[in-house]
């Protein structure tokens, strides 16, 4: 009972929320590197989401320039671009950011797509950490588990033709990065050879509500 009254404190939708302004920006002006802007109703929340967005962003290209330079290679291209799967009236906010670079003599580019997921009346991010506490069904048990997201990603890989690695077995946690869709789905993003090879590509997961 604890864990879910404290569920709802984060998630619980209002009808008097109104969902957050997105605008878009460029760090430090290359239209390489997009990314959102967030408004709403508190600057507090504003500060706190956007601080967030462009730390992701800044830590991405300077992590990536130093691995450049210490590895001995040349960047061909780098980007950043985002979308925003869900800006909810209740205050749940979802930002996808997609970090892509391609280093000159490399097999192929890489890509990550980074979610960042708040409750935007008061600015807090939603981790990982904080869905062992929702979701929880009728028979007690947490809903967003290892165990029934393994079940989940298999069901997805077989019904759209795709494969995992030969010796992948069963997640043993869950994957840093999810968000929510507009109906408050958890979906789980498997990042390329996270849990398949190159080919397969980023897998996505709906874990349900």
């Amino acid at each position: 009972m604890k864990k879910f009254i404290i569920a709802a404190a984060i998630f619980l939708l209002t009808n008097v929320a109104s969902a957050a302004q997105i605008d878009s920006a460029y760090y430090l002006g290359n239209e390489d590197f997009n990314y959102p802007v967030v408004v709403t109703d508190s600057p507090i929340a504003d500060a706190r989401i956007n601080n967030v967005i462009r730390a992701e962003v800044e830590r991405f290209i300077l992590e990536t320039e130093r691995w450049a330079k210490e590895g001995d290679f040349n960047i061909a291209s780098m980007s950043v671009d985002f979308s925003i799967p869900c800006n909810h009236t209740g205050g749940v906010l979802s930002v996808l950011l997609t970090e892509y670079v391609y280093l000159e003599r490399a097999a192929h580019p890489s890509t990550i797509v980074r979610a960042l997921n708040f409750n935007s009346d008061s600015g807090v991010q939603i981790t990982r950490n904080s869905l062992s506490e929702i979701g929880t069904p009728d028979n007690g048990e947490p809903r967003y588990t290892p165990k029934n997201l393994t079940r989940k990603l298999k069901e997805h890989v077989r019904k759209n033709n795709l494969f995992l690695f030969n010796d992948f077995t069963e997640l043993t946690e869950l994957p840093e990065n999810f968000y929510f869709d507009d109906d408050l789905n958890v979906i789980f993003i498997f990042q390329q050879y996270e849990v398949a090879p190159y080919a397969v590509g980023i897998i996505q997961v709906n874990a349900g509500k």
